[in-house]
């Protein structure tokens, strides 16, 4: 795994997303992710509850409160007051290592891009459980530290205050102790970049289970 932990500060990492979400719409996967996502979660079960960590102004949730009972959690207030704004969930300013809801609550978790740039990622992972019902699903989304658009430009950074990278067996094992992994699928920001491998592509989301 590479890492850049810029602060263990969780005021200072409020405060760089506050910043963030005072710009229009800094974080929002394409459409095509979003539904690829609803499909996985509508063919499992096309109800209950599920939340969304880091869930920013809420873009994902919008796709799917027909269906679900929808919570939001993110520690920026500024993305949370946009996410309140806009539709019909239950948000929460929070941070993902101490989530405020009780024990066995989900049917569904989602973190989508976020994992790696939280200050605890253990911590996170624990929470997540804790908060989970027995055999729900958990869908994690996270980089890939041997992406091959960015080894061919040099880029290794996301720019953002915290970031992780990592291979698929390295994201493996540390999900493992949490949850069971059931499938990985690759994920490459652009359609036209599918013929990228899933060992060198963008992301990988996990689709995992409660243990």
């Amino acid at each position: 795994m590479k890492s850049r932990i810029g602060t263990s500060n969780y005021k200072d990492v409020q405060s760089a997303y506050d910043e963030a979400y005072k710009g229009d719409k800094p974080f929002e996967n394409p459409a095509w992710f979003v539904e690829q996502i609803r499909k996985t979660l509508t063919k499992e079960k096309s109800n209950g509850t599920l939340l969304d960590i880091a869930c920013g102004d809420g873009h994902f949730i919008s796709h799917l409160t027909d269906n679900y009972k929808c919570y939001g959690i993110d520690i920026s207030k500024e993305a949370i007051k946009k996410a309140r704004n806009t539709m019909k969930a239950t948000f929460y300013v929070s941070k993902a290592e101490k989530l405020p809801f009780s024990s066995n609550m989900f049917d569904f978790i989602t973190c989508l891009g976020s994992l790696e740039h939280f200050i605890d990622v253990d911590k996170a992972l624990g929470e997540m459980k804790r908060v989970a019902k027995k055999k729900s699903m958990i869908i994690i989304h996270v980089p890939n530290t041997n992406y091959l658009v960015h080894k061919i430009l040099r880029i290794d950074t996301q720019h953002q205050i915290n970031e992780r990278f990592a291979s698929e067996g390295e994201w493996i094992s540390i999900l493992t102790k949490y949850f069971d992994v059931e499938k990985t699928i690759k994920y490459n920001t652009k359609l036209y970049l599918k013929w990228i491998p899933k060992k060198y592509s963008c992301h990988f989301t996990f689709v995992c289970r409660n243990k």
